[in-house]
């Protein structure tokens, strides 16, 4: 069924540093896609917000703090506002992702009444249903949260992942170091996780936007994998590109050595970072987390003319191969284990 109206996108901030990636994902949606609205909540949003806002005619700004929500965790609180107003879809995006093509032909690619989340950049499955005393009704594929679907089927699942989490416990273990959290408690992706795998929500049907056709999920070297990579010099960028993990607006690595260097050198070629630059020339802005922090950062984008696939291209294979080799490594050494055991 043909859409009758705008898709409606909506997003959050509230961190100054973060106020310049908020803009230029805003700025990527709006180029790439006649098709959406945009309404953005910030609260006291900064001028150079409120002055890119008024030139969108298609951005509606909201400055006021939302009650009781904050942060990621807003997501449930902001997706139910849409469609309390009537809408007959809404859409998160996290504030960290730049836009290449238009998500509204994307959404159309999936079944009206479905929930649409996005592909994590590691595929793997972690029951948590029961963490949180819901019977598990079937096993559920981790996914990331940055792009969430919703139609209003989908208001009780809303509203049971807002309470949860606005459970104490789960408030608590979002003042611990993230390294620290229980996994069921990790962040907001996680109680929605366990919503669909229990038997409140077990029939509820999803899909998933993928990796490499849908969606880069920048995950240091390993989200945005070469082979996508390589691929995507013929079908183009994928239409959303995740800045996932550490963001290039914190303060620069704090780890000295090999280390701290090869994750300034990471954040370089990021595609994420080169597409977002790319965003940022068109709109005269120049952030310094854009800029080239480490030498060969600098050449390898020289060399591949910026673009966000190719600058980290020999990164991604060299970490691809050391993955690969430490895959065989360990089924040798489990396969070895097995032999001494019996």
């Amino acid at each position: 069924m043909a859409h009758t109206s705008p898709l409606r996108v909506c997003s959050y901030e509230d961190r100054p540093e973060a106020m310049d990636s908020l803009i230029l994902m805003g700025e990527s949606l709006c180029r790439v896609d006649t098709e959406v609205s945009l309404h953005l909540t910030v609260p006291d949003a900064p001028a150079s917000v409120r002055a890119w806002a008024a030139r969108r005619p298609e951005v509606v700004l909201s400055t006021t703090w939302p009650e009781g929500v904050s942060g990621w965790d807003i997501k449930p609180w902001l997706l139910l506002r849409e469609l309390s107003a009537g809408r007959p879809e809404a859409l998160w995006l996290d504030s960290d992702m730049i836009v290449t093509r238009p998500i509204s032909s994307l959404v159309k690619e999936f079944p009206r009444d479905l929930l649409i989340v996005a592909e994590e950049w590691i595929r793997w499955q972690c029951p948590v249903s029961e963490s949180w005393g819901l019977p598990s009704v079937r096993p559920m594929p981790v996914f990331n949260a940055c792009f969430v679907r919703v139609t209003p089927a989908h208001g009780p699942l809303l509203e049971r992942w807002l309470q949860m989490i606005r459970d104490p416990r789960y408030r608590d273990a979002q003042k611990l170091p993230f390294e620290r959290r229980p996994i069921h408690l990790l962040h907001d992706g996680w109680p929605l996780i366990a919503l669909l795998e229990s038997a409140d929500f077990g029939q509820v049907p999803f899909g998933c936007i993928r990796l490499g056709r849908h969606i880069a999920q920048c995950a240091g070297l390993s989200g945005y994998r070469p082979h996508d990579r390589l691929l995507d010099l013929f079908r183009g960028l994928p239409p959303l590109i995740h800045g996932l993990g550490r963001k290039p607006w914190d303060a620069r690595s704090e780890r000295g050595g090999v280390q701290g260097f090869l994750l300034d050198l990471a954040t370089d070629v990021s595609p994420y970072v080169l597409a977002a630059r790319r965003v940022a020339r068109e709109l005269d802005l120049s952030p310094e987390w854009l800029e080239a922090r480490t030498p060969p950062g600098a050449l390898l984008r020289g060399l591949t003319a910026g673009h966000p696939g190719m600058a980290g291209l020999p990164l991604a294979i060299l970490h691809a191969l050391h993955r690969g080799i430490g895959q065989v490594a360990g089924f040798g050494k489990r396969k070895a284990d097995k032999k001494l055991r019996s």
